[in-house]
């Protein structure tokens, strides 16, 4: 009958002894010896006691082994990165990859290939258009996590801090500087329009998705500095917000995909190469996610919300 307490109680103490948490045992479970009580309907004696003993001794027990796998798994992974990183070949050397045709080729037929002038851009987002796909992921990731550790919401917050908190940003509204308003007006429509601007041309010059993006990502945080968070909701809240990262990352996770596939498939590539194919589309959605990035992590570090 106290079998399922008995698990419960076992792994209550486990999950504290992984949180780093003490286990406390209530005073009415103790004998003044210190000797745990029987569950009801258990005898008392030296057998329970006995028994108490050797189930602490087992879950020590195997606390112990997962504490000698966790480590012999951590010296496994660095021995691996040790050797890989001794296999790589030496910085300087003629044979290194860095040398070899492969830098040639994307040097004298990236803009065939690619239909991009800038063969950065068609390098990074068609070339190795994989690689950074995974980076825009590594972002949006970076600020999911941060949003399930500092987002603030009714949920999670007691009814006195949200008033608090109503207060002091109602005081901060009103209290806004005024030079800093009057110069954010001017220089901010040139950042937006210098981004997008760098947004819509870095295949055919210098630019793309992580500058164009890093440009509006700015944009937004110097218009919650100067105007406060309320204004930006009109029109950037985080419904739009969260909207906007996501169709992003799905975007790019959709074209990057038709190229594969039709690459993959020896299937003849629809895009015209003369508007730099599907590069375009794709350092849009890298600067989409970029910049609800920069704007994501300083929401959440300022305020705790969008």
């Amino acid at each position: 009958m106290n079998k399922p307490d008995e698990k419960k109680s076992r792994w209550t103490r486990f999950s504290a002894w992984v949180n780093g948490k003490s286990v406390i045992i209530p005073e009415e479970d103790l004998f003044p010896g210190g000797d745990l009580r029987p569950a009801p309907g258990k005898k008392c004696g030296r057998e329970f006691c006995r028994s108490a003993e050797r189930e602490g001794e087992r879950l020590y027990s195997f606390l112990s082994g997962y504490t000698f796998a966790a480590v012999v798994v951590g010296v496994i992974v660095i021995g691996i990165l040790m050797a890989t990183v001794m296999a790589l070949p030496r910085f300087g050397q003629p044979d290194n990859p860095t040398n070899n045709e492969v830098s040639q080729r994307y040097l004298e037929k990236g803009e065939e290939e690619t239909g991009a002038p800038n063969a950065v851009s068609g390098m990074i987002l068609n070339y190795r258009g994989f690689d950074t796909f995974g980076e825009s992921c590594v972002l949006f990731l970076a600020v999911s996590c941060v949003f399930m550790l500092l987002l603030r919401d009714e949920k999670n917050t007691h009814p006195k801090d949200l008033a608090q908190i109503a207060r002091e940003e109602a005081a901060d509204d009103s209290s806004r500087d005024v030079i800093l308003q009057q110069v954010s007006s001017m220089i901010i429509p040139f950042i937006f329009l210098f981004g997008i601007y760098t947004l819509l041309n870095g295949h055919l010059s210098p630019g793309g998705g992580f500058s164009g993006g890093s440009m509006l990502g700015g944009g937004l945080i110097l218009y919650v500095a100067a105007y406060g968070s309320r204004k930006i909701q009109r029109f950037f809240n985080g419904k739009v917000y969260n909207i906007a990262r996501v169709c992003g990352l799905m975007l790019y996770a959709i074209l990057f995909g038709y190229y594969i596939f039709t690459g993959a498939n020896g299937l003849p590539n629809h895009i015209p190469l003369s508007i730099g194919g599907l590069i375009l589309p794709i350092d849009v959605a890298v600067g989409l996610v970029v910049a609800c990035t920069m704007y994501g992590f300083y929401a959440m570090f300022t305020k705790g919300e969008l």
